[in-house]
């Protein structure tokens, strides 16, 4: 009996260390997969702006307020273009807006999408929480053009785990 019950507690540390993995890969999972999609959407607006700005300092024309964030990128908006009557699109860094957030926050500030995955012309400005768990050291957001090209290089990172790892995904426009 008392082999049995060693051999029932060796299997159950193994099988609970086999779910916190589990869990942990999921977690991490997710995290990439929204890495990417904020990405995806950064890209997106890229080709509908006119023009970026990396580091831009703080207009009283943007669209929203910043709150304290630093301002990472604004993409300038064509104001002939169908897609908005905003002159820009703007990615800042900083503290959450509220305390449902991880850590520093990627906040977005620029018109707002329809249902239908389109801007919507004429609507309000928006202020959303693209992606949280930003490490509380450095931007987690980071632009950087090329000094030679009109490349522009993006990079996003997420402190997962209870801030013990990190996640980091780049993308090159």
């Amino acid at each position: 009996i008392s082999l049995g019950s060693m051999l029932f507690v060796v299997l159950m540390q193994m099988i609970g260390a086999d779910l916190r993995l589990g869990t942990s890969m999921a977690s991490r999972l997710r995290e990439s997969a929204q890495q990417r999609r904020t990405l995806e959407l950064i890209r997106g607006e890229l080709a509908i702006g006119s023009s970026w700005t990396v580091d831009p300092a703080v207009s009283h024309q943007w669209p929203c307020g910043i709150a304290g964030r630093q301002p990472v990128l604004a993409i300038s908006l064509d104001s002939s273009s169908t897609h908005s009557s905003f002159p820009a699109i703007v990615y800042s860094v900083g503290a959450a807006p509220s305390p449902i957030w991880r850590g520093q926050v990627l906040m977005r500030c620029g018109p707002a999408y329809g249902l239908d995955g389109v801007i919507r012309p004429g609507g309000r400005p928006q202020n959303r929480v693209l992606i949280d768990g930003l490490p509380k050291e450095g931007l987690g957001f980071q632009a950087r053009q090329d000094p030679h090209s009109k490349v522009l290089h993006l990079a996003l990172e997420q402190a997962i785990n209870d801030g013990s790892g990190r996640l980091r995904s780049v993308a090159v426009f």
